[in-house]
Protein backbone atom coordinates (compact mmCIF):
# COMPACT_ATOMS: atom_id res chain seq x y z
CA UNK A 1 0.00 0.00 0.00
CA UNK A 2 1.25 3.47 -0.93
CA UNK A 3 0.34 6.45 1.24
CA UNK A 4 0.81 10.17 0.81
CA UNK A 5 2.76 12.07 3.44
CA UNK A 6 -0.25 13.14 5.53
CA UNK A 7 1.94 14.37 8.39
CA UNK A 8 3.78 16.81 6.13
CA UNK A 9 0.49 18.15 4.75
CA UNK A 10 -0.92 18.68 8.28
CA UNK A 11 2.22 20.47 9.41
CA UNK A 12 2.24 22.68 6.34
CA UNK A 13 -1.39 23.74 6.81
CA UNK A 14 -1.50 24.02 10.60
CA UNK A 15 1.80 25.90 10.89
CA UNK A 16 0.95 28.40 8.20
CA UNK A 17 0.57 31.98 9.36
CA UNK A 18 -2.74 33.69 8.65
CA UNK A 19 -3.64 37.34 8.33
CA UNK A 20 -6.55 38.91 10.20
CA UNK A 21 -7.56 42.24 8.68
CA UNK A 22 -9.03 44.48 11.44
CA UNK A 23 -10.82 47.82 11.17
CA UNK A 24 -12.15 50.09 13.95
CA UNK A 25 -15.44 51.89 13.26
CA UNK A 26 -16.82 54.74 15.47
CA UNK A 27 -19.75 55.55 13.22
CA UNK A 28 -23.15 53.88 13.07
CA UNK A 29 -24.59 52.94 9.64
CA UNK A 30 -26.62 56.21 9.82
CA UNK A 31 -23.45 58.22 10.45
CA UNK A 32 -23.90 58.91 14.16
CA UNK A 33 -20.99 58.82 16.59
CA UNK A 34 -20.66 55.66 18.69
CA UNK A 35 -19.80 55.80 22.37
CA UNK A 36 -17.44 52.83 21.87
CA UNK A 37 -16.01 51.47 18.64
CA UNK A 38 -17.25 48.46 16.70
CA UNK A 39 -14.55 46.16 15.33
CA UNK A 40 -14.69 44.39 11.99
CA UNK A 41 -12.41 41.56 10.91
CA UNK A 42 -11.85 39.43 7.81
CA UNK A 43 -9.94 36.19 7.17
CA UNK A 44 -9.37 34.26 3.94
CA UNK A 45 -8.46 30.73 2.84
CA UNK A 46 -7.26 31.11 -0.70
CA UNK A 47 -6.91 27.34 -1.26
CA UNK A 48 -10.59 26.73 -0.35
CA UNK A 49 -11.69 30.01 -1.90
CA UNK A 50 -13.46 31.06 1.30
CA UNK A 51 -13.75 34.43 3.08
CA UNK A 52 -15.34 35.23 6.46
CA UNK A 53 -16.28 38.65 7.91
CA UNK A 54 -16.68 39.30 11.64
CA UNK A 55 -18.24 42.26 13.51
CA UNK A 56 -17.69 42.32 17.26
CA UNK A 57 -17.39 44.74 20.17
CA UNK A 58 -13.84 43.65 20.96
CA UNK A 59 -10.75 42.52 19.14
CA UNK A 60 -10.52 39.47 21.45
CA UNK A 61 -13.93 38.22 20.32
CA UNK A 62 -12.94 38.52 16.66
CA UNK A 63 -9.64 36.70 17.24
CA UNK A 64 -11.38 33.82 19.10
CA UNK A 65 -14.02 33.38 16.41
CA UNK A 66 -11.43 33.76 13.61
CA UNK A 67 -9.25 31.07 15.20
CA UNK A 68 -12.21 28.68 15.43
CA UNK A 69 -13.07 29.31 11.80
CA UNK A 70 -9.46 28.84 10.71
CA UNK A 71 -9.22 25.53 12.58
CA UNK A 72 -12.33 24.30 10.78
CA UNK A 73 -11.04 25.49 7.43
CA UNK A 74 -7.64 23.87 8.08
CA UNK A 75 -9.31 20.50 8.61
CA UNK A 76 -11.23 20.91 5.37
CA UNK A 77 -8.09 21.95 3.55
CA UNK A 78 -6.05 19.05 4.95
CA UNK A 79 -8.67 16.54 3.79
CA UNK A 80 -8.86 18.13 0.37
CA UNK A 81 -5.08 18.35 -0.01
CA UNK A 82 -4.64 14.70 1.05
CA UNK A 83 -7.23 13.61 -1.52
CA UNK A 84 -5.66 15.69 -4.27
CA UNK A 85 -2.13 14.58 -3.38
CA UNK A 86 -3.30 10.95 -3.25
CA UNK A 87 -4.81 11.35 -6.69
CA UNK A 88 -1.53 12.76 -8.03
CA UNK A 89 0.55 10.01 -6.41
CA UNK A 90 -1.90 7.35 -7.62
CA UNK A 91 -1.76 8.62 -11.21
CA UNK A 92 2.04 8.85 -11.09
CA UNK A 93 2.47 5.32 -9.71
CA UNK A 94 -0.10 3.98 -12.12
CA UNK A 95 1.67 5.61 -15.06
CA UNK A 96 5.13 4.44 -13.90
CA UNK A 97 3.84 0.89 -13.50
CA UNK A 98 2.20 0.93 -16.93
CA UNK A 99 5.39 2.26 -18.51
CA UNK A 100 7.54 -0.36 -16.75
CA UNK A 101 5.24 -3.24 -17.71
CA UNK A 102 5.10 -1.99 -21.29
CA UNK A 103 8.89 -1.68 -21.41
CA UNK A 104 9.29 -5.23 -20.10
CA UNK A 105 6.73 -6.64 -22.52
CA UNK A 106 8.42 -4.91 -25.46
CA UNK A 107 12.10 -5.63 -24.73
CA UNK A 108 12.36 -7.27 -28.14
CA UNK A 109 10.28 -4.66 -29.99
CA UNK A 110 12.46 -1.85 -28.64
CA UNK A 111 15.46 -3.09 -30.61
CA UNK A 112 13.68 -3.40 -33.97
CA UNK A 113 13.97 0.25 -34.99
CA UNK A 114 17.51 0.60 -33.63
CA UNK A 115 20.48 -0.35 -35.76
CA UNK A 116 22.92 -2.04 -33.42
CA UNK A 117 26.02 -1.21 -35.41
CA UNK A 118 28.98 0.39 -33.66
CA UNK A 119 29.27 3.90 -35.05
CA UNK A 120 33.01 4.34 -35.01
CA UNK A 121 32.92 7.97 -36.21
CA UNK A 122 30.60 8.95 -33.37
CA UNK A 123 33.00 7.40 -30.89
CA UNK A 124 35.76 9.75 -32.03
CA UNK A 125 36.26 12.97 -30.12
CA UNK A 126 36.20 15.96 -32.49
CA UNK A 127 35.77 18.60 -29.82
CA UNK A 128 38.00 21.68 -29.81
CA UNK A 129 39.85 22.99 -26.82
CA UNK A 130 38.31 26.08 -25.27
CA UNK A 131 39.52 29.32 -26.94
CA UNK A 132 42.10 31.49 -25.24
CA UNK A 133 40.57 34.07 -22.96
CA UNK A 134 42.55 36.60 -20.93
CA UNK A 135 40.31 38.28 -18.38
CA UNK A 136 42.75 40.92 -17.06
CA UNK A 137 41.67 44.28 -18.40
CA UNK A 138 44.12 46.06 -20.70
CA UNK A 139 45.30 49.44 -19.36
CA UNK A 140 43.68 52.40 -21.11
CA UNK A 141 46.06 54.57 -23.08
CA UNK A 142 45.93 58.26 -22.04
CA UNK A 143 44.60 60.55 -24.76
CA UNK A 144 46.81 63.45 -26.05
CA UNK A 145 45.77 66.76 -24.48
CA UNK A 146 43.86 69.43 -26.44
CA UNK A 147 45.06 73.06 -26.20
CA UNK A 148 42.38 75.42 -24.98
CA UNK A 149 42.24 79.24 -25.38
CA UNK A 150 43.78 80.00 -22.00
CA UNK A 151 46.76 77.73 -22.77
CA UNK A 152 47.32 79.64 -26.02
CA UNK A 153 47.48 82.90 -24.09
CA UNK A 154 49.54 81.40 -21.23
CA UNK A 155 52.09 78.97 -22.79
CA UNK A 156 53.41 77.76 -19.41
CA UNK A 157 49.97 76.27 -18.74
CA UNK A 158 50.26 74.26 -21.92
CA UNK A 159 53.77 73.06 -20.97
CA UNK A 160 52.48 71.84 -17.59
CA UNK A 161 49.68 70.02 -19.32
CA UNK A 162 52.08 68.33 -21.74
CA UNK A 163 54.37 67.40 -18.89
CA UNK A 164 51.49 65.71 -17.07
CA UNK A 165 50.46 63.86 -20.24
CA UNK A 166 54.03 62.56 -20.80
CA UNK A 167 54.15 61.31 -17.21
CA UNK A 168 50.84 59.47 -17.67
CA UNK A 169 52.11 58.02 -20.95
CA UNK A 170 55.29 56.66 -19.31
CA UNK A 171 53.24 55.13 -16.53
CA UNK A 172 50.85 53.60 -19.09
CA UNK A 173 53.74 52.07 -21.07
CA UNK A 174 55.01 50.36 -17.92
CA UNK A 175 51.57 49.01 -17.09
CA UNK A 176 51.06 47.89 -20.69
CA UNK A 177 54.33 45.94 -20.70
CA UNK A 178 53.39 44.18 -17.45
CA UNK A 179 49.97 43.39 -18.89
CA UNK A 180 51.53 42.00 -22.09
CA UNK A 181 53.95 39.82 -20.10
CA UNK A 182 51.08 38.48 -18.01
CA UNK A 183 48.98 37.90 -21.15
CA UNK A 184 51.79 36.09 -22.97
CA UNK A 185 52.49 33.91 -19.94
CA UNK A 186 48.80 33.05 -19.70
CA UNK A 187 48.66 32.23 -23.43
CA UNK A 188 51.71 29.97 -23.17
CA UNK A 189 50.05 28.08 -20.32
CA UNK A 190 46.86 27.82 -22.41
CA UNK A 191 48.84 26.54 -25.40
CA UNK A 192 50.51 23.87 -23.22
CA UNK A 193 47.11 22.72 -21.99
CA UNK A 194 45.75 22.77 -25.55
CA UNK A 195 48.64 20.61 -26.78
CA UNK A 196 48.10 18.17 -23.89
CA UNK A 197 44.35 18.07 -24.64
CA UNK A 198 44.93 17.39 -28.35
CA UNK A 199 47.57 14.77 -27.53
CA UNK A 200 45.18 12.93 -25.21
CA UNK A 201 42.39 13.34 -27.77
CA UNK A 202 44.58 11.85 -30.51
CA UNK A 203 45.54 9.01 -28.18
CA UNK A 204 41.90 8.13 -27.51
CA UNK A 205 40.89 8.49 -31.15
CA UNK A 206 43.83 6.40 -32.32
CA UNK A 207 42.89 3.72 -29.79
CA UNK A 208 39.36 3.65 -31.23
CA UNK A 209 40.65 3.51 -34.81
CA UNK A 210 43.12 0.81 -33.81
CA UNK A 211 40.30 -1.16 -32.19
CA UNK A 212 38.30 -0.81 -35.41
CA UNK A 213 41.25 -1.99 -37.50
CA UNK A 214 41.96 -4.95 -35.21
CA UNK A 215 38.30 -5.94 -35.26
CA UNK A 216 38.20 -5.81 -39.04
CA UNK A 217 41.39 -7.88 -39.13
CA UNK A 218 39.67 -10.53 -37.02
CA UNK A 219 41.70 -10.27 -33.80
CA UNK A 220 39.95 -12.20 -31.03
CA UNK A 221 40.35 -9.59 -28.29
CA UNK A 222 39.15 -6.81 -30.60
CA UNK A 223 36.11 -8.90 -31.54
CA UNK A 224 35.23 -9.28 -27.87
CA UNK A 225 35.73 -5.54 -27.29
CA UNK A 226 33.52 -4.80 -30.30
CA UNK A 227 30.59 -6.79 -28.95
CA UNK A 228 31.11 -5.29 -25.51
CA UNK A 229 30.52 -1.91 -27.19
CA UNK A 230 27.38 -3.28 -28.86
CA UNK A 231 25.94 -4.48 -25.56
CA UNK A 232 26.98 -1.31 -23.75
CA UNK A 233 24.65 0.59 -26.09
CA UNK A 234 21.82 -1.88 -25.45
CA UNK A 235 19.48 -0.17 -23.00
CA UNK A 236 17.07 -2.25 -20.91
CA UNK A 237 14.18 -1.07 -18.70
CA UNK A 238 15.23 0.55 -15.45
CA UNK A 239 15.69 -2.03 -12.72
CA UNK A 240 16.10 -4.89 -15.21
CA UNK A 241 19.87 -5.22 -15.44
CA UNK A 242 21.49 -7.56 -17.93
CA UNK A 243 25.23 -8.24 -18.02
CA UNK A 244 27.14 -9.94 -20.84
CA UNK A 245 30.22 -12.13 -20.39
CA UNK A 246 31.78 -13.08 -23.74
CA UNK A 247 34.11 -15.63 -25.26
CA UNK A 248 34.95 -16.24 -28.89
CA UNK A 249 36.24 -19.26 -30.81
CA UNK A 250 38.06 -17.97 -33.88
CA UNK A 251 38.30 -21.35 -35.61
CA UNK A 252 34.58 -22.08 -35.43
CA UNK A 253 33.41 -18.44 -35.40
CA UNK A 254 31.28 -19.20 -32.35
CA UNK A 255 30.51 -16.42 -29.87
CA UNK A 256 29.58 -17.66 -26.41
CA UNK A 257 27.56 -15.24 -24.30
CA UNK A 258 26.85 -15.78 -20.63
CA UNK A 259 23.93 -13.53 -19.76
CA UNK A 260 23.55 -12.56 -16.12
CA UNK A 261 19.79 -12.12 -15.89
CA UNK A 262 17.72 -10.65 -13.05
CA UNK A 263 15.54 -13.00 -11.07
CA UNK A 264 11.77 -12.61 -10.91
CA UNK A 265 12.07 -10.04 -8.09
CA UNK A 266 13.04 -7.47 -10.76
CA UNK A 267 9.45 -7.60 -12.04
CA UNK A 268 6.65 -5.59 -10.41
CA UNK A 269 4.37 -7.53 -8.11
CA UNK A 270 1.41 -5.29 -8.97
CA UNK A 271 -0.48 -5.10 -12.24
CA UNK A 272 -2.36 -1.92 -11.32
CA UNK A 273 -3.09 0.57 -8.53
CA UNK A 274 -6.48 1.53 -7.11
CA UNK A 275 -7.30 4.69 -5.18
CA UNK A 276 -9.55 4.21 -2.16
CA UNK A 277 -11.40 7.51 -2.06
CA UNK A 278 -12.68 7.21 1.52
CA UNK A 279 -9.19 6.87 3.05
CA UNK A 280 -7.03 8.23 0.18
CA UNK A 281 -5.03 5.00 0.27
CA UNK A 282 -3.31 3.75 -2.89
CA UNK A 283 -3.72 -0.01 -2.99
CA UNK A 284 -1.71 -2.18 -5.39
CA UNK A 285 -3.64 -4.76 -7.38
CA UNK A 286 -1.38 -7.82 -7.25
CA UNK A 287 -0.51 -9.59 -10.47
CA UNK A 288 -1.59 -13.22 -10.55
CA UNK A 289 1.37 -15.46 -9.86
CA UNK A 290 0.93 -17.37 -13.12
CA UNK A 291 0.74 -14.08 -15.07
CA UNK A 292 3.90 -12.82 -13.38
CA UNK A 293 5.73 -16.06 -14.13
CA UNK A 294 4.54 -15.93 -17.74
CA UNK A 295 5.77 -12.33 -18.05
CA UNK A 296 9.14 -13.31 -16.55
CA UNK A 297 9.47 -16.18 -19.01
CA UNK A 298 8.62 -13.88 -21.90
CA UNK A 299 11.04 -11.18 -20.76
CA UNK A 300 13.97 -13.61 -20.49
CA UNK A 301 13.14 -15.24 -23.82
CA UNK A 302 12.86 -11.82 -25.49
CA UNK A 303 16.22 -10.86 -23.98
CA UNK A 304 17.87 -13.94 -25.48
CA UNK A 305 16.35 -13.34 -28.93
CA UNK A 306 17.27 -9.65 -28.74
CA UNK A 307 20.87 -10.57 -27.90
CA UNK A 308 21.06 -12.84 -30.97
CA UNK A 309 19.68 -10.02 -33.11
CA UNK A 310 22.11 -7.43 -31.72
CA UNK A 311 25.12 -9.64 -32.44
CA UNK A 312 24.27 -10.48 -36.03
CA UNK A 313 22.94 -7.04 -36.96
CA UNK A 314 26.04 -5.28 -35.67
CA UNK A 315 28.57 -7.77 -37.08
CA UNK A 316 29.35 -6.06 -40.40
CA UNK A 317 32.54 -8.15 -40.83
CA UNK A 318 30.75 -11.52 -40.43
CA UNK A 319 33.11 -12.52 -37.64
CA UNK A 320 30.39 -14.66 -35.99
CA UNK A 321 28.55 -17.51 -37.65
CA UNK A 322 26.95 -19.00 -34.55
CA UNK A 323 26.03 -17.67 -31.12
CA UNK A 324 25.51 -19.75 -28.00
CA UNK A 325 23.70 -17.97 -25.17
CA UNK A 326 23.55 -19.26 -21.60
CA UNK A 327 21.21 -17.34 -19.32
CA UNK A 328 22.25 -17.35 -15.63
CA UNK A 329 20.08 -16.26 -12.70
CA UNK A 330 21.23 -15.65 -9.13
CA UNK A 331 18.66 -16.34 -6.44
CA UNK A 332 18.38 -17.28 -2.78
CA UNK A 333 18.46 -20.99 -2.11
CA UNK A 334 15.70 -21.42 0.47
CA UNK A 335 17.28 -24.62 1.76
CA UNK A 336 20.54 -22.91 2.76
CA UNK A 337 19.71 -19.21 2.69
CA UNK A 338 22.74 -18.64 0.47
CA UNK A 339 22.91 -17.12 -3.00
CA UNK A 340 22.97 -19.63 -5.81
CA UNK A 341 23.49 -19.15 -9.53
CA UNK A 342 21.93 -21.46 -12.10
CA UNK A 343 21.80 -21.63 -15.88
CA UNK A 344 18.07 -21.53 -16.68
CA UNK A 345 18.15 -21.19 -20.46
CA UNK A 346 20.65 -22.21 -23.11
CA UNK A 347 20.12 -21.54 -26.82
CA UNK A 348 22.27 -21.80 -29.91
CA UNK A 349 21.53 -20.14 -33.25
CA UNK A 350 23.22 -19.51 -36.54
CA UNK A 351 23.17 -16.22 -38.42
CA UNK A 352 20.77 -17.43 -41.11
CA UNK A 353 18.25 -18.57 -38.48
CA UNK A 354 18.16 -15.17 -36.75
CA UNK A 355 18.11 -13.13 -39.95
CA UNK A 356 15.06 -15.13 -41.10
CA UNK A 357 13.05 -14.11 -38.01
CA UNK A 358 10.25 -11.54 -38.18
CA UNK A 359 10.85 -9.89 -34.81
CA UNK A 360 7.60 -7.92 -34.94
CA UNK A 361 5.38 -10.96 -35.22
CA UNK A 362 7.15 -13.89 -33.56
CA UNK A 363 6.15 -15.52 -30.29
CA UNK A 364 9.26 -15.58 -28.03
CA UNK A 365 8.43 -18.96 -26.50
CA UNK A 366 7.79 -20.61 -29.86
CA UNK A 367 10.93 -18.99 -31.28
CA UNK A 368 13.11 -20.47 -28.51
CA UNK A 369 11.48 -23.86 -29.12
CA UNK A 370 12.18 -23.65 -32.86
CA UNK A 371 15.83 -22.93 -32.06
CA UNK A 372 15.79 -26.08 -29.90
CA UNK A 373 16.77 -24.13 -26.82
CA UNK A 374 17.21 -25.89 -23.49
CA UNK A 375 14.92 -24.22 -20.99
CA UNK A 376 14.09 -24.90 -17.33
CA UNK A 377 10.29 -25.02 -17.60
CA UNK A 378 8.90 -21.93 -15.87
CA UNK A 379 12.04 -19.80 -15.68
CA UNK A 380 10.92 -18.28 -12.38
CA UNK A 381 11.49 -21.69 -10.75
CA UNK A 382 15.23 -21.32 -11.51
CA UNK A 383 15.62 -25.02 -12.18
CA UNK A 384 19.12 -25.42 -13.65
CA UNK A 385 19.75 -26.75 -17.15
CA UNK A 386 22.99 -27.93 -18.75
CA UNK A 387 24.44 -25.27 -21.08
CA UNK A 388 24.71 -26.26 -24.74
CA UNK A 389 28.28 -25.00 -24.73
CA UNK A 390 30.29 -23.79 -21.78
CA UNK A 391 33.76 -22.35 -22.24
CA UNK A 392 35.98 -22.30 -19.18
CA UNK A 393 37.57 -18.88 -19.63
CA UNK A 394 39.34 -18.94 -16.28
CA UNK A 395 41.09 -22.24 -16.94
CA UNK A 396 44.40 -21.22 -18.55
CA UNK A 397 45.61 -24.81 -18.78
CA UNK A 398 43.90 -25.14 -22.12
CA UNK A 399 46.05 -22.37 -23.57
CA UNK A 400 49.04 -21.51 -21.43
CA UNK A 401 50.63 -24.85 -20.71
CA UNK A 402 53.92 -23.56 -19.25
CA UNK A 403 52.34 -21.57 -16.44
CA UNK A 404 49.96 -24.33 -15.51
CA UNK A 405 52.81 -26.90 -15.64
CA UNK A 406 54.64 -24.88 -12.99
CA UNK A 407 51.52 -24.40 -10.90
CA UNK A 408 50.23 -27.95 -10.76
CA UNK A 409 53.45 -29.87 -11.57
CA UNK A 410 51.68 -31.77 -14.37
CA UNK A 411 53.50 -33.15 -17.40
CA UNK A 412 50.74 -35.05 -19.20
CA UNK A 413 49.47 -33.20 -22.25
CA UNK A 414 46.34 -35.11 -23.36
CA UNK A 415 46.56 -33.57 -26.83
CA UNK A 416 49.93 -35.31 -27.39
CA UNK A 417 48.86 -38.77 -26.18
CA UNK A 418 48.71 -41.76 -28.47
CA UNK A 419 45.12 -42.06 -29.72
CA UNK A 420 44.73 -45.57 -28.31
CA UNK A 421 46.03 -44.44 -24.91
CA UNK A 422 43.60 -41.52 -24.98
CA UNK A 423 40.65 -43.86 -25.65
CA UNK A 424 41.77 -46.05 -22.77
CA UNK A 425 42.05 -42.99 -20.50
CA UNK A 426 38.47 -41.97 -21.36
CA UNK A 427 37.21 -45.49 -20.62
CA UNK A 428 39.02 -45.44 -17.26
CA UNK A 429 37.57 -42.04 -16.42
CA UNK A 430 34.00 -43.08 -17.09
CA UNK A 431 34.61 -46.29 -15.19
CA UNK A 432 35.48 -44.18 -12.13
CA UNK A 433 32.57 -41.81 -12.72
CA UNK A 434 29.99 -44.58 -12.89
CA UNK A 435 31.52 -46.59 -10.07
CA UNK A 436 30.73 -43.76 -7.67
CA UNK A 437 27.03 -44.48 -8.16
CA UNK A 438 25.10 -46.97 -6.02
CA UNK A 439 23.95 -48.90 -9.09
CA UNK A 440 26.01 -51.73 -10.48
CA UNK A 441 27.74 -50.33 -13.53
CA UNK A 442 30.00 -52.07 -16.00
CA UNK A 443 32.24 -50.23 -18.45
CA UNK A 444 33.47 -52.31 -21.35
CA UNK A 445 35.00 -51.78 -24.73
CA UNK A 446 32.56 -52.66 -27.47
CA UNK A 447 33.53 -55.76 -29.42
CA UNK A 448 32.81 -54.12 -32.72
CA UNK A 449 33.16 -50.46 -31.91
CA UNK A 450 31.82 -48.80 -35.09
CA UNK A 451 32.95 -45.46 -33.71
CA UNK A 452 32.22 -46.48 -30.09
CA UNK A 453 35.11 -46.59 -27.66
CA UNK A 454 33.17 -47.67 -24.58
CA UNK A 455 29.71 -48.82 -23.51
CA UNK A 456 28.37 -48.17 -20.00
CA UNK A 457 25.42 -49.98 -18.41
CA UNK A 458 23.63 -48.23 -15.58
CA UNK A 459 21.06 -50.49 -13.93
CA UNK A 460 19.15 -47.68 -12.24
CA UNK A 461 15.48 -48.23 -13.32
CA UNK A 462 14.74 -44.52 -13.63
CA UNK A 463 17.81 -42.66 -14.85
CA UNK A 464 19.85 -45.62 -16.04
CA UNK A 465 20.22 -47.22 -19.42
CA UNK A 466 22.85 -47.94 -22.00
CA UNK A 467 25.42 -45.26 -22.77
CA UNK A 468 27.80 -45.28 -25.73
CA UNK A 469 31.01 -43.27 -25.44
CA UNK A 470 33.31 -42.08 -28.18
CA UNK A 471 36.73 -40.46 -27.65
CA UNK A 472 38.42 -38.15 -30.17
CA UNK A 473 41.98 -37.00 -29.45
CA UNK A 474 42.01 -34.04 -31.83
CA UNK A 475 44.03 -30.85 -32.15
CA UNK A 476 41.47 -29.28 -34.49
CA UNK A 477 37.72 -28.83 -34.49
CA UNK A 478 35.83 -32.12 -34.21
CA UNK A 479 33.86 -32.58 -37.46
CA UNK A 480 30.09 -33.09 -37.38
CA UNK A 481 30.59 -36.55 -38.91
CA UNK A 482 31.81 -37.79 -35.50
CA UNK A 483 28.48 -36.84 -33.91
CA UNK A 484 26.56 -38.39 -36.80
CA UNK A 485 28.51 -41.64 -36.46
CA UNK A 486 27.87 -41.72 -32.74
CA UNK A 487 24.16 -41.12 -33.25
CA UNK A 488 24.03 -43.96 -35.76
CA UNK A 489 25.80 -46.23 -33.28
CA UNK A 490 23.30 -45.23 -30.56
CA UNK A 491 20.41 -46.27 -32.76
CA UNK A 492 22.00 -49.59 -33.74
CA UNK A 493 22.97 -50.30 -30.12
CA UNK A 494 19.61 -49.22 -28.71
CA UNK A 495 21.42 -46.82 -26.41
CA UNK A 496 19.60 -44.16 -24.42
CA UNK A 497 22.46 -41.65 -24.51
CA UNK A 498 25.67 -40.88 -26.36
CA UNK A 499 28.77 -39.13 -25.02
CA UNK A 500 31.38 -37.59 -27.35
CA UNK A 501 34.67 -36.61 -25.68
CA UNK A 502 37.53 -34.66 -27.24
CA UNK A 503 40.75 -32.86 -26.35
CA UNK A 504 39.73 -30.05 -28.72
CA UNK A 505 36.34 -28.39 -29.21
CA UNK A 506 33.19 -28.72 -31.30
CA UNK A 507 32.08 -26.65 -34.27
CA UNK A 508 28.74 -25.00 -34.88
CA UNK A 509 27.59 -27.82 -37.19
CA UNK A 510 28.09 -30.33 -34.39
CA UNK A 511 26.34 -28.13 -31.83
CA UNK A 512 23.39 -27.69 -34.19
CA UNK A 513 23.23 -31.43 -34.92
CA UNK A 514 22.98 -32.50 -31.25
CA UNK A 515 20.43 -29.83 -30.27
CA UNK A 516 17.46 -32.21 -30.21
CA UNK A 517 19.36 -35.45 -29.61
CA UNK A 518 20.39 -37.21 -26.36
CA UNK A 519 24.09 -36.59 -26.97
CA UNK A 520 26.42 -34.87 -24.50
CA UNK A 521 29.52 -33.09 -25.77
CA UNK A 522 32.60 -32.83 -23.53
CA UNK A 523 35.32 -30.53 -24.84
CA UNK A 524 38.94 -30.39 -23.74
CA UNK A 525 38.47 -27.90 -20.94
CA UNK A 526 35.59 -29.87 -19.45
CA UNK A 527 37.57 -33.12 -19.75
CA UNK A 528 40.44 -31.63 -17.72
CA UNK A 529 37.93 -30.56 -15.09
CA UNK A 530 36.37 -34.05 -14.91
CA UNK A 531 39.78 -35.70 -14.57
CA UNK A 532 40.79 -33.29 -11.80
CA UNK A 533 37.55 -34.04 -9.96
CA UNK A 534 38.71 -37.64 -9.83
CA UNK A 535 42.23 -36.80 -8.69
CA UNK A 536 44.08 -36.83 -12.02
CA UNK A 537 46.23 -33.77 -12.69
CA UNK A 538 46.56 -33.26 -16.43
CA UNK A 539 46.70 -30.47 -18.97
CA UNK A 540 45.74 -29.83 -22.58
CA UNK A 541 48.02 -27.72 -24.74
CA UNK A 542 46.74 -27.78 -28.30
CA UNK A 543 49.47 -25.51 -29.67
CA UNK A 544 52.22 -27.72 -28.28
CA UNK A 545 50.58 -30.82 -29.73
CA UNK A 546 50.29 -29.17 -33.15
CA UNK A 547 53.92 -28.08 -33.06
CA UNK A 548 54.97 -31.62 -32.18
CA UNK A 549 52.93 -33.09 -35.06
CA UNK A 550 54.44 -30.55 -37.48
CA UNK A 551 57.95 -31.49 -36.38
CA UNK A 552 57.18 -35.19 -36.79
CA UNK A 553 55.81 -34.60 -40.32
CA UNK A 554 58.86 -32.54 -41.32
CA UNK A 555 61.15 -35.20 -39.86
CA UNK A 556 59.37 -38.00 -41.78
CA UNK A 557 59.46 -36.00 -45.01
CA UNK A 558 63.14 -35.35 -44.56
Amino acid sequence: MIEVDKKAIREKVNNREYQLDLTENWKTPSGNQRSRPMYEGMIKNTYLGKTKHFKKRSVEEIEIEAQQRLTKWNQEEIKKRIKEEAKIVWKKNKQNLEEKLTALKTILDSTINIHDQVKWKELLDHSEYKPFKFTVKKPNEPQPPQKVFLEKVLPFKWKEKLKGYKKEKRSWIKKLKKWEVLRDKSKLAWEDKKIAFEKEQDKKNNAILDKKKRFENGEVQAILEFFELVFKNSIYPRGFNVEHDLNYQSETKILLIDLSLPNIDALPEAQDYKLKKTTSEIIPVPMKEKDREALYDSVLQQTVIRTFHEVFESDYMDTVEQVVINGWVTYTDEATGNDKTSCVISVSAEKEEIEALNLKRLNPSECIKSLKGVIAGPLSNVAPVKPILKLNKDDKRFIESEEILADINSTTNLAEMDWEEFEYLVRELFGEMFSDDSSEVKVTQASRDGGIDAVAFDEDPIRGGKFVIQAKRYTKVVPVSAARDLYGSMISEGASKGILVTTSHFGRDTLSFVKDKPISLINGSELVYLLEEHGHKVRIDIEAARAKLDMERKSNNY
